[in-house]
């Protein structure tokens, strides 16, 4: 894998487990102070791990397993409903993400081929 791939799947992981720590504390309705706290960490470095933009360290992800009294398979899951706890709530807004989330993993080819799919799409809706 170069480099760039992995630097890819390690911000999409960092996103992903960011993501599923705040759905957590929000789904126990613990505030961000709180968790940082019993995290040991402060309340500006977990909202950058919930935002994806700085990466938990195996340290910090044994303290939420911990804390939370769950496995990392949660940490790392993709299927988890998140709009309903990261106050979007918009059924719109959670299809946007994960179409953007499906392109992101899609090969040169298929986004290619989903291009002119799109193409095609667009001449049928120009004719009716």
């Amino acid at each position: 894998m170069d480099q760039q791939k992995r630097k890819d799947e390690k911000d999409r992981l960092d996103k992903i487990i960011g993501v599923n720590i705040r759905a957590e504390r929000k789904a126990r309705k613990m505030q961000r102070q709180e968790l940082a706290h019993t995290l040991g960490l402060t309340a500006s470095h977990l909202g950058l791990i919930e935002r994806g933009e700085r990466g938990a360290t195996p340290v910090t992800m044994q303290r939420v397993v911990n804390a939370f009294g769950i496995t990392y398979d949660k940490l790392f899951d993709e299927s988890i409903d998140k709009s309903k706890h990261d106050g979007m709530g918009s059924s719109e807004e959670a299809c946007r993400k994960k179409v953007i989330t499906l392109l992101h993993n899609l090969t040169a080819s298929q986004l290619v081929v989903l291009s002119y799919t799109i193409k095609g799409f667009n001449a049928v809706a120009d004719e009716v």
